[in-house]
């Protein structure tokens, strides 16, 4: 077993350990300092202890490779969030370690070795040197635990040795201290029961607020006033920057299109004229050529399939040309494909088509995108003489618009991840105007267009933001008005989903039958408008209920309550306790952990380090 933990362990555990401990192991990998420009050594501090910024950005730098190498495409703003998670994920592990060594809580050398074993770390079920049978064996795995030569060879066992004895075990220790005696009251157990076993059928109105939405001008400026002097302690805010932008889009033209259009029909030229069998020729071809990764490690095949099994001109081209022979360019919402049909014939009653295909996906050409970069400089040399906005009207085919105010670190609205953006809206830069940016969407100039200080955000920032919440009260003071309305014009003998059928304002349905716990379409899931439901005398429709931010009536056509509830130390009433326990037990871990951590001196550089 030990030759074959020697072929996997370095490449395969790597991986594990790191999604295993959060990146608290550490490899001497280069810095991912770029740009920064400054002389921070420190990543921030925890209680007055510093993180090192060298340790911090290996940490970072983990973390995006062990992103890149779950083998799936990392999202840009993804990846620019890692150093943020990173950063508060090492906070609470720092804070939980002090918690633990402030009350002595210690892990023994049988809790370790039983911790890491009915824990096993992300992934190891499936080495095979920890297999029987292609299933995970607990005995060898049990076996390799047991090996003292293991801890010896393996520096990664050490590790989660350590970090389990000295993070893990104390942190379990500590939240069944806090849980002891947490137990949920009877008349909590007694609420659930009902909920759980009271039935109910009811009709229900829905006015999204959304519906009602007022027109801006209707919010007024001494409405926003008054709200900005009542809420002046939400309106604090980090530093902010709100930014002028103009967007040079990466969207493929017809120019683009033709391109590949001839593009396939240059390949298939060269299929046809290879002088081998040409499903051979079109196999090769599709391995390499196709951007359809999912068939083309099998050479472009897609099986045996039905009508309308694809997209329309790609089913029509299939079931249209002759066997043996490639369509011409076929354009379908994916891209444009070459197909090749490798028979037809009746199968259970039903024609179907083997085929290959070639896809390739229309996007920009380098031609393309030189030509839009060479026009974004252009239009930042007219900005630099004549001013961003003047120059940005003037401008044709691109889109002018405003980020509104972010804070530092924070995505950027309406644009998204911009590498660069960061540092020229929080890096006192004395640029007018940034250089030409890009992502994968487009082209980027921006400007700053206003800034705020860390503090309360002036009344003219905010007012955009005001606005939107007044709005909102506004829009559900509406709905919840014509709700009302509904409620005293509709006959106590004609059904509520009956009197606004043709009512397009407003949603209504009847449920099946439903008890108080029970998730429900359009509604929710154990909310007050069941509840009311339930307390509303049959036929009766009940007053206007606000929940998630929209209003409702209900009328209860048939209910049926529960009459007597079980002894405590029945068996559904045991269950009902034990899963409210967990829930409060969950609560007053993560509750208490987030007044600690508030507590906490716990400085922070990262935004400025990691601007993009």
């Amino acid at each position: 077993m030990i030759n074959k933990m020697r072929e996997w362990a370095p490449a395969i555990m790597l991986v594990i350990l790191v999604a295993f401990v959060g990146g608290t192991i550490f490899l001497d990998w280069g810095m991912n300092l770029t740009g920064r420009g400054n002389r921070m050594v420190a990543a921030g501090k925890v209680n007055g202890k510093e993180i090192p910024l060298s340790l911090f950005d290996q940490m970072v730098n983990m973390e995006r490779q062990r992103m890149q190498e779950a083998g799936q495409e990392v999202p840009p703003q993804q990846y620019r969030m890692v150093p943020q998670q990173v950063w508060e994920r090492e906070v609470s592990r720092r804070l939980m370690q002090d918690i633990t060594a402030k009350m002595h809580l210690k892990a023994t050398a049988e809790e370790v070795f039983n911790y890491i074993k009915r824990n096993p770390l992300p992934g190891i079920d499936t080495v095979s040197a920890f297999q029987t049978d292609n299933k995970f064996d607990t005995t060898k795995y049990e076996q390799f635990l047991n090996d003292p030569r293991n801890y010896e060879q393996y520096r990664w066992l050490q590790e989660i040795e350590s970090y389990t004895a000295s993070t893990l075990v104390p942190a379990q220790k500590l939240e069944a201290l806090l849980r002891a005696g947490s137990l949920p009251t009877l008349s909590e157990v007694t609420f659930q029961y009902f909920k759980n076993n009271s039935k109910v059928v009811f009709e229900y109105v829905k006015a999204e607020k959304d519906s009602f939405m007022p027109d801006t001008s209707s919010i007024t400026d001494a409405m926003v006033s008054r709200y900005f002097e009542s809420h002046r302690d939400s309106f604090k805010v980090d530093e902010q920057a709100d930014l002028y932008y103009v967007k040079f889009s990466k969207e493929p033209d017809e120019t683009d299109e033709r391109f590949y259009h001839q593009e396939l029909l240059d390949l298939k030229a060269r299929i046809e004229g290879s002088g081998k069998p040409i499903a051979e020729a079109f196999a090769e071809e599709a391995a390499i050529e196709s951007d359809d990764p999912g068939t083309a490690v099998q050479g472009g095949d897609l099986d045996w399939f039905g009508r309308e099994a694809m997209v329309g001109p790609f089913d029509s081209a299939a079931f249209t040309i002759p066997v043996g022979t490639i369509s011409e360019p076929v354009k379908t919402t994916f891209g444009i494909h070459l197909i090749l049909v490798e028979g037809r014939e009746m199968r259970d009653s039903v024609l179907k088509v083997h085929a290959r295909h070639i896809l390739r996906k229309i996007t920009p050409t380098i031609e393309r995108l030189d030509y839009l970069a060479e026009q974004a400089d252009s239009l930042r040399g007219l900005m630099l003489d004549n001013g961003f906005v003047a120059a940005a009207k003037e401008w044709k085919n691109i889109v002018f618009d405003s980020t509104g105010f972010f804070e530092k670190g924070a995505p950027v609205p309406g644009i998204g991840y911009l590498s660069g953006v960061g540092g020229f809206a929080f890096g006192k830069t004395d640029q007018v105007v940034s250089e030409r940016l890009e992502n994968n969407d487009g082209f980027y100039l921006v400007s700053i267009k206003r800034t705020v200080e860390k503090g309360t955000m002036p009344i003219d920032a905010a007012k955009d933001k005001i606005v939107g919440i007044l709005k909102d009260s506004v829009a559900l003071a509406a709905a919840k008005g014509y709700l009302e309305k509904i409620r005293n014009d509709c006959p106590d003998t004609v059904s509520i989903v009956e009197f606004v059928r043709n009512d397009s304002t407003v949603k209504s349905g009847v449920t099946d039958t439903v008890s108080g716990a029970e998730y429900i379409p359009d509604v929710g899931y154990s909310t007050p408008v069941t509840a009311c439901a339930l307390s509303t005398s049959i036929g009766a429709v009940s007053p206007v209920i606000e929940f998630g931010g929209n209003g409702f009536i209900v009328k209860t056509l048939w209910k049926e309550t529960v009459d007597s509830i079980p002894p405590v130390t029945s068996p559904e009433m045991r269950q009902i306790a034990a899963h409210l326990g967990r829930q409060v037990n969950q609560r007053i871990y993560y509750e208490w952990f987030a007044a600690y951590k508030d507590k906490a001196r716990v400085t922070s550089n990262v935004k400025d380090l990691y601007l993009d």
